[in-house]
């Protein structure tokens, strides 16, 4: 694919500019959730380590590498202490990266260290209340219109439907938007009618509009006010985690980045 060629150069430019490594390059965004339009950015997301004396400083530096190209590729990345820091407190960004199912790059010693990591950082509260902030944030103020975008319908959706999940699983929910509706709704009317709209959004351009199916909308308001209710008292328990390994995979990286 062109595009993935023009990605890993752009990764191979941050390398030599910051003097970094790249561990991890994914894809994140509306690509990776399988709902992307014609014109849609490709959201670049990587994790990378510094050279041993970057680390070794009292004065603090920064920690996030940032650019935006011209031929709608967006990179973000974060520097390995940040990201280790961040799956500690069960990131919802930085756990979707690692199940990305679009990925661009991936250092072999890096992804073995993580293997079996991740995924016990998992705090199924904390991630609860992000997907009820992501359909909360998309509620009445768009979606009571007539039309509305596909978009913010969709990112609606996947925030009940994360939330759905979760409820069930107590794990991260599927990535791909098409999987996480497959597993969590079994009426199969209303799948159908959520695979056409994947199909028209992924047809058209990013901010298409467009009327929202009064079938749909109530069962996803139903839902809604279920979560919104449920979310005050779900508190599964939460295991303790060491962050012994974590602070060995920072060495062990860092070392290797002489």
């Amino acid at each position: 694919m062109e595009k993935e060629k023009v990605i890993l150069q752009h990764l191979r430019d941050v390398e030599q500019a910051h003097c970094v490594k790249v561990l991890l390059a994914v894809e994140s965004g509306s690509r990776a959730w399988g709902f992307e339009s014609q014109n849609s950015d490709w959201d670049v997301r990587f994790v990378y380590v510094n050279k041993p004396q970057w680390y070794i400083s009292i004065e603090r530096k920064r920690d996030v590498i940032e650019y935006m190209y011209k031929d709608n590729i967006d990179l973000v990345g974060w520097d390995l202490k940040k990201a280790l820091s961040l799956l500690k407190a069960s990131n919802p960004s930085l756990l979707e990266w690692f199940h990305s199912p679009i990925i661009y790059e991936k250092n072999y010693d890096f992804m073995q260290s993580m293997d079996g990591i991740v995924d016990k950082f998992f705090d199924p509260t904390k991630m609860m209340h992000h997907y009820y902030r992501i359909y909360h944030t998309h509620d009445a103020r768009y979606l009571k219109q007539e039309k509305c975008r596909l978009k913010v319908f969709f990112y609606y959706l996947r925030g009940i439907l994360g939330c759905r999940w979760i409820e069930q699983h107590q794990t991260l929910p599927p990535v791909l938007f098409t999987e996480l509706v497959e597993a969590t709704i079994q009426e199969e009317e209303i799948r159908r009618k959520i695979n056409e709209l994947v199909k028209l959004k992924k047809c058209g351009v990013e901010m298409g509009i467009r009327s929202i199916d009064k079938e749909l909308l109530d069962y996803a308001q139903y839902l809604a006010d279920y979560y919104t209710g449920r979310i005050e008292v779900f508190r599964p328990d939460a295991k303790p985690i060491s962050t012994t390994t974590l602070d060995s995979i920072l060495y062990q990286m860092v070392m290797k980045n002489k």
